[in-house]
């Protein structure tokens, strides 16, 4: 009875011994993760700190509030609009159209866009000093220049009808270049919504082509302007130039400088004087009322409708 009570302690015992081992297999690998996890968590916040101390940047010192101004405000803002008076003088500017000149092209309060670089890059604040030259006005531009009467303070747009070498004439407000007539054609008021219609019915409308290139003309009805001049050939490096509203444009036709020379009836615009050539309304105003259809409207006689 006895063996067979201690045969029982022991095998009792191996099992719990058993038992013990087995748990211990089990939790093991357990504990091993756990480890690990909080080891890679430990490591991921470290990474994280360092990270976050890498993306702080030391803001800048100043000694007075003075220098937080210039460093922070006047310095920044100084620059960039330099680079955008730089860029207006020498690649692309805007002018304000204040007259109806160019009618119907073009209405008085267009906003237009002047590709001053067109025809090359001038030194800044000067006229005549290139910087490289690329290209020269054809005949069919709309460009921008400075008035010969007025001097520097006013700016013009009109057309360039005549380039050096051409002999140009006047007759009936129609431009004959080289002795030969433009193709002419009559059109209706209402293909110009922009103008006042009351206004438009005043007025004869056509289509002129000169050099395979139209654009439209305008004259009044009630009182005719310059409309008439011989032949004369233009000099070298010169250009002529007219409004498409023929009958209410002070151009090449009534400039004092054109009065000025005995037997010149028109006046020549020098190459100089040109600042570049517009190419498409911006936006456009009547009085306080934007006139929608004409914001980006491409002035390119080929392009415009």
């Amino acid at each position: 009875m006895s063996d067979e009570s201690t045969r029982n302690e022991e095998t009792h015992t191996d099992l719990s011994a058993e038992g013990a081992s087995v748990g211990e297999r089990e939790t093991a690998p357990a504990r091993s993760s756990t480890s690990t996890a909080r080891a890679s968590g430990g490591k991921a916040r470290t990474a994280g700190r360092k990270g976050k101390g890498k993306k702080k940047k030391e803001k800048k010192q100043y000694d007075s509030f003075t220098g937080y101004l210039w460093g922070e405000w006047i310095r920044p803002l100084g620059t960039i609009f330099i680079i955008m008076g730089l860029f207006r003088l020498t690649v692309l500017d805007w002018f304000d159209v204040p007259s109806g000149s160019m009618e119907p092209t073009i209405m008085t309060g267009d906003r237009i866009f002047v590709n001053k670089s067109a025809f090359g890059i001038r030194v800044p604040f000067t006229k005549d000093t290139w910087i490289a030259q690329w290209g020269t006005p054809n005949r069919g531009d709309m460009v921008v220049c400075y008035s010969p009467d007025e001097g520097d303070e006013v700016r013009l747009v009109k057309r360039i009808v005549a380039v050096p070498g051409d002999t140009i004439e006047m007759r009936e407000g129609f431009i004959y270049i080289n002795g030969e007539a433009p193709e002419t054609a009559p059109i209706a008021p209402d293909k110009f919504p922009a103008m006042d219609q009351v206004d438009a019915t005043k007025m004869n409308f056509f289509i002129e082509t000169v050099d395979g290139r139209s654009h439209p003309v305008m004259f009044n009805q009630e009182r005719g302007g310059i409309r008439n001049f011989p032949p004369i050939e233009v000099p070298e490096e010169q250009y002529v130039i007219i409004g498409d509203n023929r009958d209410n444009s002070k151009d090449a036709r009534g400039w004092n400088e054109a009065k000025a020379l005995p037997g010149q009836t028109i006046a020549f615009m020098d190459i100089d004087r040109i600042q570049g050539r517009a190419f498409r309304v911006a936006f456009s105003l009547d009085g306080w009322s934007p006139r929608w259809g004409r914001f980006f409207h491409p002035l390119d006689s080929e392009k415009a409708d």
